[in-house]
């Protein structure tokens, strides 16, 4: 290993003598891992996130959890490569640096080039990507290179084309919708030395500007969105976090982390593969290497202390991967040491609260010494996402960060790294006696048990009731890890009425009905009877038998209801294993029972009448409420006025594609599947010109766009 020496980069003197050819035309691509309850925007451009969220919260997440909540957890990340050259130049190859702009092609500090796009691949029978061979519930596949002078498809040069390390890079990113799987992502690089030069102290890493906030409820842009966060590590799971330390808007209370999972070292020319981690850093030193260690490194978008500055060139790069802060070598003592980590993590923890907290940062492992031509570093990393406990929701729990408000996500972070782990129970990168669950006599990450598959649902709605619908796919479910067939039984959830508010519908669900096989020591035993149909069914457009019905009554029309069927299995009682559930959010719909279209002979109403300002459903902003028309046309045109005959309003409702509209179904409904009464059609009860209606008499009227029949009305809005 090379001493910690810092060397302005010598741009005439290459390790790569032949210049490398442009990259062929592929495109920039983004793609989406939202297939649990999290959203992450994935590129093949070497970074994550989606950087302009916060100015642009309709279109893709950036780190969203849970989904469709609005509440981010990410500005950007993006992979770092640090190495020294053969030829003694110091380089660090960025996928994303402290930019308030985000990434642009060709802009600094964005050095890789794609080479590929995505593929996406899935393990879920249903999945229009089903794959045999995939990995998880959704696969996306990519590769990228630093050794592109020229953006794709242009003659935009990229920076620091001179200082390029040869890397190739196969990115695979991995999530699941199980429960215990749906609140993280894993992604792996495949960092392959494609230069005719070894690189000596390598670190990888990834770089990451947490920020946890409500883009749908947050007034605050610019540098108060990204000054109120509060910040900390969990050094025995390998693991940086963010949370919401000093905002004030609406939302639920949550963790945004990044954490290192483990790295394979491949050496080409012997076929071994080193497992690099905490955990076998000792082995790796008393083999003769340089001892690895996790670096979980911050600092500021400004200051002027120069530990804590965002590095400007590839020496200060390398800097914040190899160096950690404090630094035990500037202290007299290990008291001195530990006083001083105290106090840095606790003023990482409380800056958000008093706006200071605008601080961004980097984890990293290494070193790897003399990373050879054709070797192969495999390094992994996972995005994981939690709620803080019950106790810590609301404004008096945002600045808490203790072990207590911790346990939710450390709990998630643990089954990341079971789900990286697979058959490696203790992380050391061998098979040990009783860890070949599946008998093939190979080390298998990636290999958990797995729940019934998720039912496949459809919803029929009335005034005050809906209709449950499902079929019998996850029957016939195997686990990958016993090879047995172990479905159980079912599981029907539901929310209450203003669970909506919280703005994290599904984690309100709760069990209303179950139903499992009888005769055995799981759940229950009351069978299917109750809601087997004896032919099953299948409805226009929709190719699916289903099998199972339960009618839920006794609702409210007009608000809103989240509903989920899940499916279990027996559990493996031998093994220790308690009953797997399918996932919750998988197949959840969020209802809104009222009326179906209607005939001619139907009355239109508006309910409530009279409407009072700050009605029970709406929600905290005059930009956020909604009335309801109701037993309305299939296809009508309403029209609302004053007694003076003046247009307030007019709007098409379609009873074939509406599923709500307006603020209120923006904040609070998601962008997730909804279902809406084909006869009601909520009002934002804003004029055309998107102002505030006075307290007063208003009039209606709705005109049948098949009949031509208009029916009119009155309500009243009190103030």
């Amino acid at each position: 290993m090379r001493p910690l020496v810092f060397r302005a980069p010598l741009a005439l003197v290459l390790a790569l003598a032949a210049a490398a050819p442009a990259a062929a035309q592929i495109p920039y691509e983004e793609a989406v891992m939202d297939v649990g309850n999290i959203g992450v925007t994935y590129t093949n451009a070497g970074f994550l996130g989606r950087a302009n969220v916060r100015n642009n919260p309709a279109g893709p997440p950036s780190f969203e959890y849970p989904l469709n909540s609005g509440v981010e957890h990410l500005f950007e990340a993006g992979l770092w490569v640090g190495a020294f050259r053969s030829d003694g130049v110091l380089t660090v190859r960025t996928g994303s640096i402290t930019s308030s702009s985000g990434y642009r092609a060709g802009a600094a500090g964005y050095e890789f080039a794609q080479t590929a796009t995505f593929t996406r691949r899935s393990t879920l029978p249903e999945s229009p990507y089903y794959f045999p061979g995939a990995t998880s519930h959704l696969d996306l596949l990519t590769a990228y290179t630093d050794t592109a002078q020229f953006v794709p498809g242009t003659f935009t040069p990229y920076p620091a084309y001179a200082e390029r390390l040869g890397i190739n890079v196969e990115q695979q990113a991995y999530g699941y919708n199980f429960p215990f799987a749906e609140y993280f992502t894993i992604v792996t690089f495949d960092l392959v030395n494609t230069s005719s030069q070894p690189w000596d102290s390598v670190y990888v890493g990834m770089y990451h500007d947490l920020v946890v906030r409500n883009v749908n409820t947050t007034t605050d842009a610019g540098t108060p969105f990204f000054n109120k966060g509060g910040y900390g590590a969990i050094d025995t799971l390998q693991t940086s976090y963010a949370f919401n330390a000093g905002g004030t808007e609406e939302g639920v209370n949550t963790y945004g982390a990044v954490t290192f999972l483990g790295a394979e070292w491949r050496d080409v020319r012997t076929g071994q593969t080193r497992f690099v981690h905490p955990n076998t850093a000792a082995q790796i030193e008393a083999a003769g290497y340089p001892k690895p260690f996790y670096n979980p490194r911050w600092w500021l978008f400004t200051s002027t202390d120069p530990d804590l500055s965002r590095p400007q060139n590839d020496a200060q790069n390398y800097e914040k991967m190899a160096l950690p802060y404090p630094q035990r070598s500037r202290f007299a003592s290990d008291a001195d040491y530990n006083t001083a980590v105290t106090a840095f993590r606790s003023r990482l923890r409380t800056d958000g609260q008093s706006q200071q907290g605008n601080w961004i940062g980097m984890s990293s492992i290494g070193p790897f010494a003399g990373v050879r031509p054709g070797d192969t570093l495999k390094v992994s990393f996972a995005l994981v996402a939690a709620r803080k406990p019950e106790a810590f929701q609301g404004l008096t729990g945002r600045p808490v960060d203790t072990d207590e408000s911790r346990a939710i996500l450390a709990s998630n972070v643990g089954w990341a790294r079971r789900t990286y782990a697979g058959e490696d129970v203790n992380l050391n990168g061998v098979l040990d006696p009783g860890e070949d669950r599946n008998g093939n006599s190979v080390l298998d990450r990636f290999l958990i048990p797995e729940p019934p598959r998720t039912p496949r649902m459809h919803v029929e709605l009335d005034a005050g009731q809906v209709t449950l619908y499902w079929d019998a796919n996850a029957e016939s479910s195997i686990d990958p890890v016993t090879g047995k067939a172990d479905f159980e039984g079912y599981r029907i959830y539901r929310t209450d009425v203003g669970d909506d508010r919280s703005g994290d519908l599904a984690s309100q669900l709760g069990l209303i009905a179950q139903y499992d096989k009888p005769g055995d020591a799981t759940g229950f035993n009351n069978g299917f009877g109750d809601i087997r149909l004896a032919t099953p069914v299948t409805f226009d457009g929709d190719t699916t038998r289903y099998r199972y019905r339960l009618a839920v009554p006794g609702l409210l029309s007009g608000w809103q209801y989240g509903f989920a069927v899940t499916a279990f299995d027996e559990g493996d009682q031998t093994a220790g294993l308690p009953p797997f559930e399918s996932s919750r959010v998988a197949n959840a719909v969020r209802v809104f029972p009222g009326t179906a279209a209607t005939s001619d002979s139907a009355k239109v109403g508006v309910y409530p009448n009279p409407y009072r300002v700050n009605a029970a459903w709406d929600g905290s902003t005059n930009r956020t409420r909604k009335l309801y028309f109701t037993n309305l046309p299939a296809r009508c045109e309403i029209t609302v006025y004053t007694p003076a005959g003046e247009i307030v309003d007019r709007f098409d409702h379609d009873a074939a594609t509406y599923t709500g509209e307006g603020r209120w179904y923006d904040q609070f409904a998601g962008s997730g599947t909804r279902v809406a009464a084909g006869g009601e059609h909520a009002w934002d009860l804003l004029s055309q010109a998107n102002l505030n209606l006075s307290t007063g008499l208003y009039l209606f009227a709705v005109r049948d766009l098949d009949s031509g029949r208009t029916q009119t009305g009155r309500f009243v809005l009190i103030k």
